[in-house]
């Protein structure tokens, strides 16, 4: 039994170490509001895309007009498919993907990367009208999707 103990001891220890070693960090989204970012839309981003960013990353109290980092969001797509099975006329499921080219400028580090998105919905119990107002709520959360995504992004580059 003594020597489970110390096994048990040195497999803790072993489990910290490790962790500690990998600098495993929370992250923290608290220092996004004390920087002061200038955001960059191509022409193809949706509005509502563009107002969910703002709100996280635009300071409404910002005196200062100079901007030491910079979001550019450019490329956005939006692709829906339809998954057909058997011998129904319906689709029976819709994939929609979309995907948006992120740049990310802080501190003189420059990151490029493209972000993606895919949700599916079952289609075949939906009339036509929820059909329309279930990818409009499918749209929603790619859009906060991507927000939680561009969050990550800047995180990263500032560790």
């Amino acid at each position: 039994m003594n020597i489970n103990i110390k096994k048990s001891f040195l497999y803790h220890f072993i489990l910290l170490f490790v962790i500690s070693g990998c600098s495993f960090n929370v992250i923290d989204y608290s220092n996004i509001k004390d920087k002061n970012f200038e955001l960059s839309f191509s022409s193809d981003i949706p509005n509502e895309l563009q107002t969910k960013v703002r709100t996280v990353f635009l300071r409404s109290d910002s005196t200062e007009d100079k901007y030491s980092d910079f979001i550019k969001i450019s490329e956005f797509t939006i692709e829906t498919y339809d998954i057909f099975s058997g011998k129904a006329l319906r689709a029976l499921e819709v994939e929609v993907k979309s995907s948006v080219l992120l740049s990310i400028s802080i501190n003189s580090k420059t990151k490029n990367k493209k972000l993606m998105s895919m949700k599916r919905y079952n289609a075949n119990e939906l009339n036509i009208l929820a059909e329309k107002e279930m990818l409009d709520f499918i749209k929603e959360e790619i859009y906060k999707d991507f927000v939680n995504q561009i969050l990550i992004e800047v995180n990263l580059i500032e560790m």
